[in-house]
């Protein structure tokens, strides 16, 4: 395999990644559907925010900078929410499982 098309390979997976992560998030998140869950799961809220911050930091450089000289701090942010995202969601279905 040629190294651009390695590249393009390893960004679609990220990327996959980086979706696959969001949607574990949200399908945790839709447990949360009543106040006392919600109040449950509170200590992800720091974790959130912060994940929030890195995706909009990612969006801003995507659209304001050349992808180019920002690409490996761009796929790192993106792992590192990816990371995140998959945490959280396990964080949840872990503090709301003994409610089954």
């Amino acid at each position: 395999m040629k190294n651009t098309e390695y590249n393009i390979y390893n960004f679609l997976n990220i990327c996959n990644d980086f979706v696959e992560s969001s949607r574990e998030l949200r399908d945790a998140a839709m447990l949360c559907d009543d106040e006392v869950k919600q109040e449950m799961i509170s200590f992800i809220i720091p974790t959130f925010e912060e994940m929030c911050a890195r995706s909009e930091g990612v969006k801003i450089l995507l659209k304001k900078e050349n992808y180019s000289q920002n690409k490996e701090f761009v796929l790192a942010e993106m792992k590192a929410v990816t990371h995140q995202n998959f945490e959280m969601a396990k964080s949840i279905r872990e503090k709301l499982g003994s409610l089954k």
